[in-house]
This record gives C-alpha cells, sequence and structure tokens, in this order.
C-alpha cells in the first residue's frame, strides 16, 4: 500500500512539474539583437504579414515566418493573422498574382531564420520565448500570445 502511495506521489509530482513547465510558454515577437525596433503594435504586425507596407525610420519592416513547430505555426495564424492556413495562403498568392508582392519568406530551421533576422535589421519574425531567451543573437520586441 504505501508503495503505490509512493508511486502516485511521485506520478503527481512529475505531472505538475510538466504543468508548471509547459503553462510558462510564450510566443514572442523577435528582431536582430542589433535592430533599431523597438516595438510593433498589433495593427501593424498584422498588415506586415498581409503584405501591407510598414515603415520604420523610412525602411520598410520584413516579416518572416517560423514554421518549425506546428503549434507555434497555428498560434501565428490565430493570433496575429487571425485567419486559417487555407486562408492566409490564399491571401499570400492573391498578393503575387494581382499585385507582384513577395510572398512571406517561411523558415522551418530556426538558425536559419536567426541569419536572415540578422542580415535585415528590419526584420521581424516570432518564437517561443524560452527559443528567443536561448539565442544572444535576437531580442524580444513583445509578447504576442501567453498561455
Amino acid at each position: 500500500m504505501k508503495i503505490a502511495r509512493l508511486l502516485l506521489l511521485v506520478c503527481m509530482s512529475f505531472y505538475l512539474c510538466l504543468y508548471a513547465a509547459h503553462a510558462s510558454h510564450q510566443v514572442v515577437l523577435v528582431a536582430a539583437s542589433d535592430s533599431p525596433l523597438s516595438e510593433l503594435d498589433s495593427l501593424q504586425l498584422r498588415k506586415i504579414y498581409l503584405g501591407f507596407g510598414v515603415k520604420s525610420d523610412g525602411y520598410a519592416i520584413t516579416a518572416y515566418r517560423n514554421t518549425a513547430d506546428e503549434d507555434l505555426n497555428r498560434i501565428f495564424l490565430q493570433t496575429v493573422v487571425a485567419m486559417s492556413e487555407k486562408a492566409y495562403a490564399r491571401r499570400q498568392l492573391f498578393l503575387v498574382l494581382r499585385q507582384g508582392v513577395p510572398r512571406v519568406a517561411e523558415f522551418e530551421d530556426s538558425e536559419k531564420l536567426v541569419a536572415a533576422l540578422r542580415k535585415n535589421p528590419y526584420s521581424v519574425s516570432y518564437m517561443w520565448k524560452e527559443d528567443a531567451l536561448a539565442s544572444s543573437d535576437v531580442k524580444i520586441l513583445r509578447v504576442l500570445w501567453d498561455e
């Protein structure tokens, strides 16, 4: 009986630790660590990802999609552009075909994403907060989603 209680206690402790770690999940907007960008509001960010021109200090801000994680992609679609994957893809295709606006670049590899952010100081993307904190090459502009 004591072994069963001890096992139950260990399992519950393990579950609570996992829940606590998972509960602190956040998605953040990031830019290169040396970027002059300081903050973008929700409307500006949505415009950038929908293909509208947004400028800062006279430079056009470029957006990059982080498609490395399905949950991260789902959160982006819900909180930033407020569209389904299909509707967003349709919007991107419309911009290319009708207006000649290039599609938002997508990165499945975080290292390549960070390298692209470093190349263009007026570019932004999004990632999990713990990934942004682990990289010295990016800075957090704001929290986009908090669990």
